[in-house]
């Protein structure tokens, strides 16, 4: 793995492949202060728009938008990015879809595969549907473990960080196995034990299937326990269809109001609203996985 060191700690670079409308980049600058998206990748044009609307007021850094990950050469950012992040197309692998799997032609882990390995960054976080803990996860973790990453895998809700909404999302994190954390360009002054945990075996399924968490360096968890400093929130609303929770909670609180989004605001611009937001990834839940898989990764030894 390259080392690409930096004048200070906090200054931490990444490249997003198939950034949406950035929320695993967003949720990388609330955890890490001093990150910074250096290059995105992203083919839609409705969500490229939108990055391009967040840096034009500063909630992102500005950066080029690349629009097709097959043609992106990932050799130009060799030694000079910290951190590589993906939201990869999660049809392949959805309980709502076929899940085809890379039979799929929206099956694009290779394609990030390829640009991992061309940039070599230390770190990799990726985000994807729960479905994907049964199907491709484990083609993900080989592939990482081969290119010599250790990696940690988590699902998190957004109702687990506030939201009134489910929407589980599973966040896998890579870490470059240097020989010495010393070597880390993230936090070099707060050393930490990272080594190989041991493998749990398969757990005698059929035909030697295994276990989702059982190619990974740390198991699959949730981030019960998991506590996100500085970002307290002082009220948790209920989800959809917890009717007599949003009574309870109007009943006290009737100067909120949910927020729903209507006809009136013009279709075509709903609907792309409406892909985004279902696609999207809730920046606060992944600040949360980031800090929990990194501390995961960090105990095992």
């Amino acid at each position: 793995m390259a080392v690409c060191p930096t004048s200070r700690h906090e200054e931490i670079f990444g490249v997003s492949l198939c950034a949406g409308v950035g929320g695993l980049d967003l949720g990388l600058h609330l955890a890490e202060p001093g990150y910074r998206t250096v290059c995105y990748v992203e083919r839609n044009s409705f969500a490229a728009a939108t990055l391009v609307a967040r840096m034009a007021d500063a909630s992102l850094a500005a950066a080029p938008v690349w629009d097709d990950l097959r043609s992106f050469d990932g050799r130009a950012w060799r030694g000079k990015v910290h951190l590589l992040s993906a939201g990869y197309p999660c049809q392949p692998f959805t309980l709502s879809g076929l899940r085809r799997g890379e039979d799929d032609p929206r099956h694009l882990w290779p394609q990030v595969a390829r640009i991992v390995e061309e940039i070599g960054p230390e770190w990799c976080f990726f985000e994807n549907v729960p479905g994907h803990l049964t199907l491709g996860l484990q083609d993900v973790a080989r592939d990482l473990q081969r290119m010599g990453y250790r990696v940690a895998a988590c699902v998190l809700s957004a109702a687990e960080v506030g939201g009134s909404h489910t929407r589980e999302r599973l966040f896998i994190l890579g870490h470059a196995d240097l020989q010495r954390i010393g070597e880390s360009r993230l936090h070099p002054d707060r050393p930490e034990r990272v080594g190989v945990s041991q493998r749990s075996e398969p757990n005698g399924q059929p035909d030697g299937a295994e276990e989702p968490g059982s190619v990974l360096d740390t198991p699959v968890g949730s981030a019960d326990g998991c506590r996100l400093d500085g970002y307290a929130l002082p009220h948790f609303p209920p989800e959809p269809g917890d009717i007599a929770k949003w009574r309870e909670t109007l009943d006290q609180r009737p100067d909120l109001k949910p927020s729903l989004l209507r006809l009136d605001h013009g279709l075509a611009s709903g609907m792309d609203r409406t892909a985004a937001a279902g696609n999207g990834v809730v920046p606060l839940a992944a600040a949360r996985a980031w800090i929990m898989l990194r501390e995961a990764l960090a105990d095992t030894s």
